[in-house]
């Protein structure tokens, strides 16, 4: 099975779902089809506590309550 790659990029324009393509293109792959490397799920945590929406965000109202 191939495996496919996404970058710090490609998976925020999936969790923005902008462009919408994009995500639409995200669905064609089976799960297992896709991953990320340890350097963009951390640009995504780093980016994600930076950014001014950091409390409105799942994974840091599970970190608050932990």
């Amino acid at each position: 099975m191939k495996k496919m790659m996404l970058d710090t990029n490609i998976c925020i324009y999936i969790i923005k779902n902008r462009p919408p393509k994009v995500r639409e293109r995200f669905k064609e792959f089976k799960i297992g089809e896709l991953c990320i490397s340890t350097i963009t799920v951390s640009e995504l945590i780093y980016g994600a506590y930076k950014s001014e929406f950091v409390g409105e965000l799942p994974l840091a109202k599970e970190l608050e309550a932990s």
